[in-house]
């Protein structure tokens, strides 16, 4: 059933009412600096979360959509031609995508879980669990519609840090910044958010983790702002 919601600025998002967007897609969009970028690849992009989380904030480059299921990027080609986005929507396995023009930057919210994790719900499976599209093929696909030094985001789960950095680098990425989301201060990261660089140089900055809730266990002003009220 179709769902929708609104963002900061009053962007009406359209989405599936049984799959939501996660606080880890708004907080990667938060994290990307699309800035001065005008043509985003957004891989595995679903109903757009992350992209039309950009859009509210002022993004007005264009969008090149890339996920398997035709049903969610049918909801975010309504939601772009509503708002008048520059957005294209293409059904295919985001690691077999080739675009004849280069793009200025990746965002990503991949699937997480490798194949010896997959879940017994079809569905589940099928957003969360790699399916073939590990870090590996995703940071080819990703190296090979970027400009040099462009940036490709993404977010992840931070037990698999130092096999994503290798993936990185073996795709001629080098990873740049990074960022540690956790649920309070004094509790492990559940994720870790990334940004690196086609054919960059080798210097890392880690900054400070981004915490979801304060010393008094209500939401963090970064993340009041990050989220809409819906979702925190």
């Amino acid at each position: 059933m179709t769902d929708s919601y609104l963002l900061h600025n009053g962007t009406r998002v359209y989405t599936d009412s049984s799959e939501r967007p996660s606080m880890a897609s708004f907080m990667l969009a938060y994290f990307a600096d699309l800035k001065g970028s005008r043509k985003v690849l957004d891989m595995c992009s679903g109903s757009g979360a992350v992209s039309f989380w950009n859009y509210d904030r002022g993004f007005r480059g264009k969008t090149v959509m890339v996920d398997i299921r035709q049903d969610q990027l049918a909801l975010a080609e309504r939601t772009a031609s509503e708002n008048g986005f520059d957005v294209a929507a293409v059904c295919c396995d985001a690691a077999s995508f080739r675009s004849d023009e280069r793009f200025d930057a990746v965002i990503c919210n991949p699937p997480f879980f490798d194949e010896q994790d997959k879940s017994a719900d079809p569905d589940r499976n099928a957003v969360r669990h790699e399916n073939g599209l590990d870090p590996d093929a995703l940071f080819s696909a990703a190296a090979l519609n970027l400009k040099q030094r462009g940036h490709l985001y993404f977010c992840h789960v931070p037990d698999r840090l130092a096999d994503l950095f290798e993936s990185l680098r073996n795709s001629g990425f080098e990873p740049k910044t990074v960022r540690f989301c956790r649920h309070s201060a004094g509790r492990l990261p559940f994720l870790v958010l990334v940004d690196a660089i086609y054919k960059g140089g080798k210097k890392l900055t880690v900054l400070p983790d981004l915490c979801v809730l304060n010393e008094k266990g209500g939401y963090t002003d970064e993340m009041m702002d990050i989220c809409e009220e819906d979702f925190v």
